[in-house]
C-alpha cells in the first residue's frame, strides 16, 4: 500500500484500504513518537445504525465487560453471518467513556486486512508520524502496544470482522485501562476473551426491526400487514430484516403481505432478500462458506438432507460416510463459524435461511447426494431397531421425517422399528401419518405380514383416540393378514388390540376371550414379554369389572414376569396399575407408596406417558386427603406432559380437576 502521510491526525481513525494524504504532528524531541497539537481521545466509530432495536439484555453484557476493572480485557462478540454483530458492537463502543480505534478487519473477504496494515492504521489515528512507523511487524506492534500506555484515558480498541485470532492478537494493546471488542463469526477461543453471543432478534423486536427501519427511510409510512410473519420468513436475522424494510421503503406499492408472499417459497426466498449485489443475505453466506475448508463445506452441504430440524453426530457421519471421531471435529468447526447452532447434546440446527443456503451449495457442489440420503435412511433404521424409547423421543422428528422421504422399502423397515418403541398414546398425529404412509408403503412392496403388523399398530393409535369404528376395521383388516400369511405371533398381538376396543366398549365378555386367546398364543410362541404384556391387559379387564382379586393376581402376575425378564419399564406400568387399583378400592395408604415407586421407575427411564399417567394417579390420592397443593403441582405436571406428545383430552380433563381446585365446594369424583 502506497500512501503519502505527512501532518497530524486528531479525528476518526482511518479504516482499511485506500489511504490518502494523512496529516501528522511534529515528533517530540528524543522521543520518537508524535505529539499531537492537543491530547485528543481517538473517534474512530462508524456513524451508529440509525434502526437499531432491542439487544437491551446484550448491551447491558458488554457495558458490564467493558467497564470491568481488569486491564486490557478483551470481549469477542460472536454470531452468524448477519447477525448484526458490528451494529451492537457499534452501539455499545459509542457508550464507552475513552477514545474509540475501530477497524473494519474484512476477515472473510477475499483481501482481509493483514495485522501490519491494521497497526499502520492504529499508529496513524494514535498520532504516530508516518516516517516513525517501522517497515517490520513486529516493530510496528512493539510500538503500538508503548503509546496506549502512555495515555492515562482508556482506549476502545473495536476489532470488527475478525476471522481469526492471529488478526487480531497483535492489535491487543499494552499495559494501562484499555479494552478490546471483537466481532467475528468464529468463537476465537485462543484469545481467551470473554464471549457474548448473538442470537437473532425475539419475535417482537425483529417486527419493530422492520418497521422502525421503513420509517427511518419513510418516515410517513406506518407499515401494518403481517410484519410479524415476514419477520419470522427472515429468519429474525438482522440483515434479512434490514433488506426487507430497504425493499417495502423503497417500493410504496409494495405491501408487507405482498412481499410475504414473495418470500413465502423456500425456493426463491434467498433471491428475495437480495438488494443489490453484496447487500444480501446469499452474499454474506457466501463469504462464510468459501472460507471453510473442504471436509467442512461437504458437511454443512450434506446436513441440509436431514429431513428433521435438528441431527446427531451419528446421523451426521452416516452423511459424509466418515468415522464418528472424524466427524464431531469438523460438527464443533461449525458451531465455532456460527454456521450450525448447537440443538442439545450432541445435537445441531441450521438456522433457517441457512439451511435454504446449504441446499442451494448441495445441489450446485454436492456430485453424489443420493447415496449420502441412502446412508442416513440406512442410519435411521438401524439406530432405531436398537433404540429405547427414549432415543425415539429425542429423534422422533427425524424419523417421522424420514417415513416421509425414504423410498418405499425403508420406510417399511423405519415404521417397524419406531413401532417397537412407542407407546400408542404418544404423539397420535405424528405417528399416525408414519404408520399410514408405512401401510401404504408396504401394499405397494407386496410386503403382507408387515402390513399387518403395521395396520394392528395404526389400530392402536386411533383407538387411543376413541375413534371405534375405525379402530375396528384396522383391527379386523390387519387380523385377516396374519391368518392370511400365517402369522402367529401378529394375531395374537391383534387379539390384543381386538380386546382393547372391547374393553374400551365395556364388552367385557369379547375382551376377556381375545386377551386369553392372546395369552395361549404367546405360551405356545414362548414369549414371556408379550404373555406379560397380555397379563397385565387382563389386570386392567378385572379392575373395569370391579373383581379386584382377580385383578391385583394378574397384575402382581406380570410384575414378577418383568422381574424376571429385568424389564423395568414392564415392571413400572404394573407397580402403576396396582397403585391405581388401590386407589379404586380406596386403600389410599397402598395407593401412595405404589404410585412414588411407579413414578420413579417412569422417570429413570425418561417414559414422559407412563409419568404423566402416575403423576394423574397421585394428584388424586392428594386430592381426597385434602392436600390440594400437592394435588395442583402433580396435576399441573401431568397437564404439560400431555400436552407435549399431543393427548389434549387428558390434557383438558386435568386442567378442569386444577379448576375445580379453586371450588369450595367438595371434591368431585374422579
Amino acid at each position: 500500500m502506497n500512501n503519502e502521510v505527512s501532518g497530524a491526525v486528531t479525528g476518526p481513525v482511518v479504516q482499511a484500504g485506500h489511504i490518502g494524504a494523512v496529516h501528522l504532528g511534529p515528533v517530540s524531541a528524543g522521543s520518537g513518537h508524535a505529539v499531537s497539537a492537543a491530547p485528543v481521545a481517538p473517534a474512530g466509530l462508524p456513524p451508529p445504525e440509525p434502526a437499531f432495536t432491542g439487544r437491551e439484555a446484550d448491551l447491558a453484557r458488554l457495558a458490564r465487560a467493558l467497564s470491568d476493572e481488569l486491564p486490557v480485557l478483551v470481549t469477542a462478540v460472536a454470531g452468524l453471518a448477519g447477525v448484526g454483530k458490528t451494529a451492537l458492537a457499534v452501539r455499545a463502543a459509542s457508550r464507552f467513556p475513552g477514545g474509540v480505534l475501530f477497524l473494519d478487519l474484512q476477515g472473510y473477504s477475499e483481501t482481509p486486512v493483514r495485522p501490519a496494515e491494521a497497526l499502520a492504521v492504529f499508529l496513524h489515528a494514535l498520532g504516530v508520524p508516518a516516517e516513525h512507523v517501522p517497515a517490520d511487524e513486529a516493530a510496528r506492534a512493539n510500538l503500538y502496544r508503548s503509546v496506549p500506555a502512555n495515555r492515562t484515558a482508556p482506549v476502545l480498541v473495536l476489532a470488527d470482522n475478525a476471522s481469526s485470532a492471529g488478526q487480531v492478537r497483535p492489535l491487543l494493546p499494552g499495559a494501562g485501562p484499555h479494552r478490546v471488542l471483537i466481532t467475528s463469526r468464529d468463537v476465537l477461543g485462543e484469545l481467551s476473551a470473554r464471549q457474548v453471543r448473538v442470537d437473532v432478534l425475539p419475535p417482537d423486536e425483529a417486527a419493530e426491526l422492520v418497521r422502525t427501519a421503513v420509517r427511518t427511510r419513510d418516515p410517513g409510512r406506518e407499515l401494518d400487514g403481517p410484519v410479524e410473519r415476514l419477520a419470522e420468513l427472515c429468519g429474525r436475522l438482522p440483515l434479512a430484516l434490514g433488506i426487507a424494510a430497504v425493499l417495502l421503503a423503497e417500493d410504496e406499492d409494495l405491501s408487507a403481505a405482498d412481499l410475504v408472499e414473495l418470500l413465502h417459497d423456500e425456493v426463491g426466498r434467498l433471491d428475495g432478500l437480495d438488494y443489490g449485489g453484496d447487500h444480501a443475505v446469499r452474499a454474506a453466506f457466501d463469504l462464510s462458506y468459501r472460507r471453510l475448508p473442504e471436509p467442512q463445506r461437504r458437511l454443512f452441504r450434506l446436513l441440509s438432507l436431514n429431513p428433521g430440524p435438528r441431527v446427531g453426530a451419528e446421523a451426521a457421519a452416516a452423511l459424509v460416510d466418515l468415522p464418528l471421531s472424524r466427524v464431531k471435529p469438523l460438527l464443533a468447526a461449525l458451531k465455532r463459524g456460527h454456521v450450525l447452532e448447537p440443538a442439545g447434546p450432541g445435537r445441531v440446527r441450521f438456522h433457517d435461511l441457512l439451511r435454504l443456503y446449504a441446499v442451494e451449495c448441495r445441489v450446485r457442489d454436492e456430485p453424489d447426494a443420493a447415496a449420502a440420503l441412502d446412508r442416513l435412511l440406512d442410519h435411521y433404521v438401524a439406530a432405531a431397531r436398537a433404540a429405547t424409547p427414549e432415543w425415539i423421543g429425542l429423534e422422533r422428528s427425524n424419523l417421522v421425517a424420514a417415513v416421509e422421504v425414504a423410498d418405499d422399502d425403508r420406510a417399511v423397515d423405519l415404521a417397524l422399528a419406531v413401532s417397537r418403541s412407542v407407546t400408542p398414546h404418544t404423539r397420535w398425529d405424528e405417528w399416525e401419518s408414519t404408520y399410514r404412509l408405512a401401510v401404504a408403503a408396504a401394499r405397494r412392496r407386496d410386503r403382507p405380514r408387515d402390513e399387518g403388523v403395521l395396520l394392528n399398530r395404526l389400530a392402536m393409535q386411533v383407538l387411543e383416540q376413541r375413534r371405534f369404528d375405525e379402530a375396528r376395521e384396522l383391527c379386523d383388516a390387519a387380523m385377516a393378514l396374519h391368518m392370511s400369511t400365517g402369522d402367529e405371533h401378529g394375531r395374537a398381538t391383534a387379539s390384543i388390540t381386538q380386546g382393547d376396543l372391547a374393553l374400551d366398549l365395556h364388552e367385557f365378555g369379547r375382551a376377556a376371550g381375545h386377551y386369553v386367546n392372546a395369552v395361549e398364543i404367546f405360551g405356545m410362541l414362548e414369549d414371556q414379554q408379550w404373555q406379560a404384556i397380555t397379563v397385565n391387559h387382563l389386570g386392567t379387564l378385572h379392575s373395569w369389572q370391579r373383581t379386584f382379586v382377580d385383578a391385583e393376581i394378574c397384575f402382581n402376575e406380570a410384575r414378577k414376569m418383568y422381574v424376571r425378564m429385568a424389564d423395568l419399564r414392564g415392571e413400572a406400568q404394573t407397580v402403576n396399575n396396582l397403585g391405581a387399583l388401590a386407589l379404586q378400592t380406596g386403600d389410599l395408604s397402598r395407593a401412595r407408596p405404589l404410585s412414588l415407586s411407579a413414578l420413579e421407575m417412569f422417570r429413570s427411564l425418561g417414559d414422559r406417558s407412563g409419568t404423566a399417567r402416575v403423576l394423574v394417579n397421585l394428584g388424586i390420592v392428594h386430592e381426597r386427603v385434602g392436600m390440594a397443593d400437592s394435588a395442583r403441582v402433580y396435576w399441573a405436571e401431568a397437564r404439560e406432559l400431555f400436552l407435549g406428545f399431543g393427548d389434549g383430552e387428558s390434557a383438558g380433563r386435568v386442567a378442569r380437576w386444577l379448576a375445580e381446585l379453586d371450588d369450595p365446594g367438595p371434591p368431585a369424583h374422579r
